[in-house]
Order: C-alpha cells, then sequence, then structure tokens
C-alpha cells in the first residue's frame, strides 16, 4: 500500500516531516553538578545540531545558540514532534534551507527532580548556572568549529534564564530571546500564593511531606503544578542550608503571610530589577527579544511589559512584542521568528 504524503497548503511542506539527520549526542560527566544537593544526575546527555553541510566545510566556523527549556522540560524536548508539528530540528534545516545562515544549536539538559533549575547558581538546587557558563560553553567551543558568538533563546522558565545568562555573561553570550519569561516576581509567583495554601491542604501544609511524596503523587493536577512550582522557585532563589529542606518559601503556607527577608532573597532574580543593575552589559548585546501573549495563564504578559518599560527606561535598544495568545499557543511560532534574526545578529563582522 503507497503512502500519500498530504500537502499542508498554508505552509507549503508536507505533514509528515523528516526527522533530521543533522542531531549528534553528547555525554558528559559534570564536575560542576556531581554531589549536588539534590543528588540529581551529573551525567547528562543532551543533543546538538549541526548544520547541514557542517562535514564538508572544514573551514567553516558557525555562531552557536543554547535552546533553553521552559520548567519541567529538558533540552530534547525540544526534538519532540508530533502531528502537524515537527520538532526544531527539522525546523533549523528548513530555515537553513530557505536561506538562513547555518548555526549549531545547542539543547542542554538543566532539568532537576524539582522541576528545573531556573538556570541560576542555589545552594538548595545546583550550580547550573555556572554549569553552562564553565562547562558547558568550553565543551561546545572544544568539540565544534565555532564562531565565538552565541545567543540564548528560551520561552518561560528558559526565557527568563535567557535574559540572565546574557545580562550576567555579556561576552559568553551576545544574544537573548526571552519568550513569555518570568518577570515581575510579586506578580508571577505571588498571586499564586493563595492557590498554594489551598492546595498545600492536601499535604497537611508541610513542604516536605509534598518533596518526598513528588514522584508517586497522582493525578499531576493543577493543584500539584502550583504547589511544585513554588517550591522550585524557593529552592532556586531562596536557599537556606540552615533550613530542614535547605531552602525557605517565601510566604507561611497555612496563612499565606508574606515573609518579607525572604521574598528579598527573590527580587535580585526579577529582570525588571535587574535592568539597572546591568544596564551597560546588557547595551553590549547585538540582539534583545522580549514577548509574551496578552492571554499567559500566569500573568507574565505583566512582567514583560514591566521589562520592556524598564529597558526603554534605560535606553536599551531591543525588540518587543505581544500577541494575542496565552502562555503556551505561539511560543514555537515565535521562537522560530527569532532564531533567524539571532542568527544574523551573531555573523561575524
Amino acid at each position: 500500500m503507497q503512502l500519500t504524503i498530504l500537502r499542508n497548503q498554508n505552509r507549503g511542506a508536507t505533514v509528515l516531516r523528516p526527522i533530521s539527520s543533522n542531531i549528534t549526542y553528547i555525554t558528559h560527566e559534570s564536575k560542576i553538578l556531581k554531589d549536588n544537593p539534590l543528588g540529581d544526575p551529573h551525567i547528562r546527555r543532551f543533543p546538538v545540531y549541526l548544520p547541514p553541510g557542517y562535514e564538508e566545510s572544514p573551514d567553516k566556523r558557525y555562531p552557536v545558540i543554547f535552546g533553553l527549556a521552559g520548567f519541567t522540560g529538558g533540552g530534547i524536548m525540544f526534538l519532540n514532534r508530533r502531528f502537524l508539528t515537527p520538532g526544531i530540528d527539522t525546523d533549523l534545516d528548513d530555515l537553513i534551507d530557505g536561506g538562513m545562515p547555518g548555526v549549531i544549536y545547542v539543547f542542554p539538559d538543566c532539568i532537576t527532580s524539582l522541576g528545573g533549575s531556573q538556570y541560576v547558581n542555589s545552594g538548595a538546587v545546583g550550580r547550573y548556572q555556572d554549569y553552562i557558563v564553565q562547562e558547558l560553553v568550553p565543551l561546545i567551543d572544544s568539540r565544534y568549529r565555532t564562531s565565538g558568538l552565541r545567543g540564548c533563546i528560551g520561552g518561560s522558565s528558559g526565557g527568563i534564564g535567557s535574559f540572565t545568562l546574557a545580562a550576567l555573561y555579556p561576552d559568553v553570550f551576545q544574544a537573548f530571546a526571552d519568550h513569555s519569561g518570568d518577570s515581575a516576581f510579586d506578580r508571577c509567583y505571588l498571586n499564586d500564593v493563595p492557590k498554594v495554601v489551598q492546595a498545600m491542604a492536601k499535604w497537611d501544609h508541610d513542604v516536605a511531606k509534598f518533596v518526598r511524596a513528588i514522584p508517586d503523587i497522582q493525578p499531576r493536577d493543577e493543584d500539584f503544578n502550583v504547589v511544585l512550582n513554588m517550591v522550585a522557585m524557593s529552592a532556586c532563589y531562596a536557599p537556606n542550608p540552615d533550613a530542614p529542606m535547605g531552602f525557605e518559601l517565601p510566604f507561611d503556607v497555612r496563612t499565606g503571610k508574606l515573609f518579607p527577608e525572604i521574598w528579598a532573597k527573590f527580587l535580585p532574580h526579577d529582570p525588571v530589577n535587574m535592568v539597572e543593575r546591568y544596564a551597560d552589559n546588557l547595551r553590549r548585546l547585538r540582539y534583545r527579544f522580549v514577548d509574551c501573549g496578552t492571554k499567559d495563564q500566569f500573568h507574565l504578559y505583566l512582567g514583560s511589559r514591566q521589562l520592556h518599560d524598564r529597558l526603554e527606561a534605560h535606553n536599551i535598544d531591543h525588540v518587543y512584542e505581544e500577541y494575542d495568545s496565552d502562555h503556551f499557543l505561539l511560543r514555537r511560532q515565535q521562537e522560530l521568528k527569532t532564531i533567524p534574526a539571532m542568527v544574523a545578529a551573531l555573523q561575524e563582522e
């Protein structure tokens, strides 16, 4: 029986898309993640995309983009393919075939047993920022023909990770695209306090009990997700080696009372607050992009707007866009738009 390949008239592409042959995998033993506080694996395997013709052009060097996954995601998720939706590897093939210059695309694995690392260094989670900057960047440079120019693209937690890495390390990352990234923490996190207090009744308002139960909790419903997110954010932003769990939530999980001294630990990580401190670094970048959907379930459009306003106030050139969508629907399309723009900005002069 012959398989008929249908055509998508809107995209002009086949419904059944081929898996790219340009993906390779790296297995890396991290010294930085070894003995991390959560006991998560320090040996990580992750995909790397090499552009078509890489092997046939031994003298050519390429910019690098790190694709940072959102909360509860790892790098390999970018290769997921579903009906009518290819992985980013196939999209990269199409973009390059359509005229975009070649790029090396790295999909690091920074997931943790609490769902994610926020790409920061935390005494309660691990040094994932150092893992990327001090280990993965030199590793990629040593294995592949890189140009020395790099950018980060990510959505949600990957969005804030992209912004933060570029703001802190402009000599390492010269571009960022922050899609629906966490910002304005008082809106995207504190708004969830009443939900967390209600949900925590399932675990007797005991954070340690919740954490111990994570692998076995079923169903993993909205209550689970809202508590997991708050617990993970607290572990990333408010570590405390003297606390029973190694970190503290910024509010009482029974009454919702805010603990200002713990909440204050979150605030230096908020991109809205980072702009003034790292304005000079941000001005040095070649490409800066921020966007969000106006129907974002986590109200992140408020933070994106504040971040945009703060960048404008400091005369930091950037692209800002809003779109009529929720947190998830158009992020992929937005990433496919920013990839060519970032690759163009990262070309050697």
